[in-house]
């Protein structure tokens, strides 16, 4: 049986598509439209609710795009979505994450405490969420604060969680097929 991503071709050129693809590659700073938008954009619609999550949330903020990254990472990985972990990794490893970070990312869903307590602590703050998002207490914004998060910080951190289970969803949902494109940044890395 065909996948979604196998039934549905890429989604007709529109001015309101090529817009948005344009608008995804500049935000993302990426070299080509992932196939994840590609895919939802075969409904408008849906593209107009998805997209604008993912640019506020991953690509603005006042948590950095690079812990935002990781923390996408090991909840792909413990969700089991393959597209997001594949496409993710490619995105840290453009940002400068280390292979090192990324694999016990994948294989961890931390990184470890010599990384960076302060990023640890929030990796490991949105991976509780995205396995249970009820486990959020009046502790974890004292550690986080003590940690220098504030408050506005820390709800971001809880929106990125969040996010990242959404987005495992859809693509999960769907079975977006991996961009040749990532496939490419993650075999040159490999053979590093």
């Amino acid at each position: 049986m065909r996948t979604i991503s196998q039934i549905i071709d890429d989604a007709p050129a529109t001015p309101e598509v090529d817009a948005a693809f344009t608008e995804i590659k500049s935000a993302l700073n990426a070299p080509f439209t992932p196939n994840f938008f590609r895919v939802w954009a075969t409904s408008p619609e849906s593209l107009n609710g998805i997209w604008p999550v993912m640019n506020h949330i991953l690509t603005s903020g006042r948590v950095g795009r690079r812990l935002k990254e990781m923390m996408f990472v090991a909840i792909s990985s413990l969700k089991d979505c393959h597209y997001c972990e594949a496409a993710h990794h490619a995105f840290c490893l453009h940002i400068g994450i280390s292979p090192a970070q990324i694999s016990n990312l994948i294989q961890n869903h931390t990184i470890d405490q010599a990384d960076g307590a302060k990023d640890k602590a929030a990796i490991d703050f949105a991976v509780r969420l995205a396995k249970d998002s009820h486990s959020a207490s009046e502790k974890d914004f004292q550690v986080l604060n003590e940690l220098g998060f504030d408050n506005e910080e820390i709800m971001e951190i809880i929106a990125m969680s969040g996010m990242a289970v959404f987005y495992n969803h859809l693509a999960n949902a769907t079975k977006i097929n991996i961009d040749d494109g990532f496939k490419q940044i993650l075999s040159a890395n490999a053979e590093k």
